[in-house]
């Protein structure tokens, strides 16, 4: 009985520690290396919802959890291994004096491993003959969307968008990819893509090729599995099985589908915009109800609830759009 009761106790302290591990670690990711701010509620909304992502595969009809997992599976003629660093000079220019650095900068940063606290990166590299084309996926802690001390990690993950010149490329079951056309002199064609703003995707692909031979590419891109993944979820993203190609379309049906997109994506982006507002406001309240300092005030602080974020609404039909500048998250319906 006494060795019951002793382990129970040492238990309950080794869990107790983890705990307070845990919530410091998790004011870090939210930007409060203090813990300032950082309240139970919020603690304890990031913390079931990073418990949901471990289990969610196995409560969603075999989906992957594993970033690695939801990417494209190898066309047929290729092969896939992890990506080196210098896999990403054949997409840079001859000569890179005088090129643009923004350019080199953001290239480079294909290939980088280092990735932040809790962040979630894989780049891998599909190879055929002499062509390579790499698939970078950034999956960012569930933290920063349950978290008001998070919001403005959270605001700008939302805000992110083309670096050079966005134009609409095509729509994979919902989600919209963006073509990013790089200055003159580079060797690559540089996509983007990203679901619920906490997964960004990247894919740089050698200049020569069209944008039918990119196709396979994208069709065995785990949209769904991505989607169930993330906090803010898109309802029906992944689930209607359509690819749309910008350029295999006719005038009358592009402009129609660009005009979807950027209807959409102006929607989206007041939405985002209130959400924020919501959260502000929230968070002011709670600041003006005071609350104690350190690690008690901040688990503590917050007498209010988090609101858990509200998934979008599904559209209609399966065209999907984005703005004019950028790829955002796409609506769609399903039977």
């Amino acid at each position: 009985m006494i060795r019951l009761v002793g382990s129970l106790i040492l238990f309950a302290i080794m869990a107790g520690g983890y705990l307070y591990f845990d919530f410091r670690m998790s004011a870090k990711w939210a930007g409060r290396e203090d813990a300032e701010g950082l309240t139970f509620q919020e603690y304890v909304s990031g913390l079931t919802g990073r418990v949901a992502g471990l289990t969610g595969a196995a409560n969603a009809a075999g989906m992957p959890s594993k970033l690695a997992d939801m990417l494209p599976k190898p066309p047929e003629g290729w092969t896939v291994r992890a990506a080196v660093p210098d896999d990403v000079k054949p997409f840079l220019p001859k000569s890179t004096k005088g090129a643009d650095r923004k350019a080199i900068s953001s290239l480079e940063k294909m290939v980088e491993t280092s990735s932040g606290t809790g962040t979630e990166t894989v780049t891998l590299a599909y190879e055929k003959g002499d062509r390579t084309v790499l698939i970078k996926a950034v999956r960012y802690p569930n933290i920063i969307f349950t978290s008001f001390a998070a919001m403005q990690q959270r605001m700008e993950l939302q805000m992110m968008t083309a670096e050079f010149r966005g134009t609409e490329f095509m729509t994979v079951r919902g989600l919209d990819v963006t073509e990013d056309l790089l200055p003159e002199g580079f060797r690559g064609r540089l996509f983007f893509a990203d679901v619920g703003a906490q997964i960004h995707l990247r894919v740089l692909a050698p200049k020569r090729m069209k944008d039918a031979e990119l196709v396979p590419f994208f069709q065995t891109l785990h949209v769904e599995a991505m989607n169930a993944s993330v906090i803010d979820k898109v309802e029906g993203l992944g689930k209607v099985p359509v690819i749309v190609l910008a350029s295999a379309m006719e005038q009358a049906e592009r402009e129609a589908y660009l005009a979807d997109r950027e209807a959409r994506a102006a929607a989206e982006a007041e939405r985002e915009a209130a959400d924020r507002a919501a959260s502000e406001q929230a968070e002011g309240a709670q600041a003006g109800s005071g609350g104690g300092g350190g690690f008690l005030g901040g688990l503590f602080g917050g007498s209010e609830a988090e609101d858990k974020p509200a998934p979008r609404e599904a559209g209609k039909g399966s065209s999907c759009t984005t703005g004019k500048d950028g790829v955002k998250r796409c609506t769609v319906g399903g039977d």
